[in-house]
């Protein structure tokens, strides 16, 4: 429609038929209506020599400042055609005539229309959340009552077998005692010990399961325990020509309880004492900085390069055909180190790099000092 105004000079075009004037026509009817300059608002600014007139006959609710202020403000923007306020607007080829036809209907239509849509919208929002609030319940509490009565059969069953296990040691030293050792003796009281040593992991890492936040944390000298625990692998490190290095930053201390950060190196050094390669070696770094503490214990071994290495902390995973009961482990122990982990408001990850795997972890140091009741 600006366009037809710009070639009629800024005046309105005049309605004919297609077939008149040798078919030669600015519009017709069936494109755009007889009503159509009828309901028409546009007004026209043109320059000559350096002068701005107007044409507001067919507008009302602009003046004449304010019209020449929308056309300088196009002049110097440089376009042809776009909107400005409420107005679309064109340039002619020359420059000289700008045309500006009023939108306001159609701005205040959209407007409402969106305004709508945005309520209905928030309505039909509002209405699922509450559908999905009511039906939640209803749908996770099978899996929360599942994940409950999983946890308790664990207990439960870990708690039956601490008796027999008893018994078939008791029995088993029994036996050696008075018949002496021999193979078979030997391979029931290791199994045992196994078996037992399984259950007490289940016991703990169901216990970790069950609370939400730790209690009894008290300022941790990180360092010493660190250093503490890997002294203690260091026979079991020489017995298979392995070389320990060590980068642990003097006093490092944190929040937290004592016992299970504890825990948490020694099932990540016994983890690299299990799996490293003969004649490979152990790196334990431990750095502090503003936001955390870092952690990390990287030993050479075979990696499994069809292994995801992201589930190396669920409960009885092995990545590989290596790691079987020949090494001594059950699967439990890094389920174990990540829980301690998370309680700490801390992250752990599996990382494989170069010729080994490395367990990089991370530790709050903003964890709030809490003492057990």
């Amino acid at each position: 429609m600006t366009e037809l105004i710009v070639q009629a000079e800024g005046k309105l075009p005049v309605l004919v038929d297609p077939g008149e004037h040798g078919g030669s026509k600015l519009f017709n009817e069936k494109e755009f209506g007889k009503e159509t300059f009828y309901r028409l608002r546009y007004f026209t600014v043109k320059y000559e020599d350096g002068e701005a007139k107007t044409d507001l006959a067919n507008i009302a609710s602009i003046s004449y400042d304010e019209a020449v202020s929308l056309a300088d403000t196009v002049r110097s923007d440089g376009k042809t055609q776009g909107y400005i306020e409420v107005y679309r607007y064109r340039v002619s080829d020359d420059g000289n005539l700008i045309v500006f036809l009023d939108n306001s209907d159609d701005v205040y239509t959209m407007q409402l229309m969106t305004l709508a849509l945005l309520v209905i919208s928030m309505f039909l929002i509002l209405m699922i959340t509450l559908v999905f609030w009511f039906l939640s319940k209803r749908i996770v509490k099978p899996f929360e009552e599942n994940a409950r009565m999983q946890k308790q059969f664990i207990t439960d069953a870990s708690h039956e077998l601490k008796t027999p296990l008893a018994i078939i040691s008791a029995n088993a030293e029994v036996l050696a005692y008075k018949d002496g050792e021999n193979e078979w003796i030997g391979n029931i009281t290791s199994q045992v010990a196994r078996v037992s040593e399984l259950v007490n992991e289940l016991l703990t890492l169901n216990r970790l399961e069950e609370v939400e936040e730790i209690s009894d944390i008290e300022p941790v000298n990180l360092s010493q325990i660190t250093n503490k625990v890997a002294d203690s692998f260091t026979e079991v490190f020489n017995g298979k020509n392995v070389s320990q290095f060590r980068d642990i930053q003097p006093d490092v201390i944190i929040n937290g309880n004592p016992s299970l950060l504890e825990r948490l190196i020694s099932v990540l050094t016994e983890n690299a004492s299990k799996y490293v390669a003969e004649n490979g070696e152990v790196r334990i770094t431990l750095k502090k900085d503003t936001r955390y503490t870092r952690l990390t214990v990287f030993n050479t071994c075979k990696l499994d390069s069809d292994a995801d290495y992201t589930h190396l902390f669920d409960r009885f995973y092995r990545p590989d055909s290596s790691r079987t009961s020949k090494t001594g482990g059950h699967g439990v122990g890094l389920s174990i180190a990540k829980r301690i982990v998370t309680l700490h408001n801390g992250s752990i990850e599996a990382v494989p790099s170069g010729n080994g795997l490395s367990f990089n972890v991370k530790l709050s140091n903003k964890l709030k000092l809490k003492k057990k009741k």
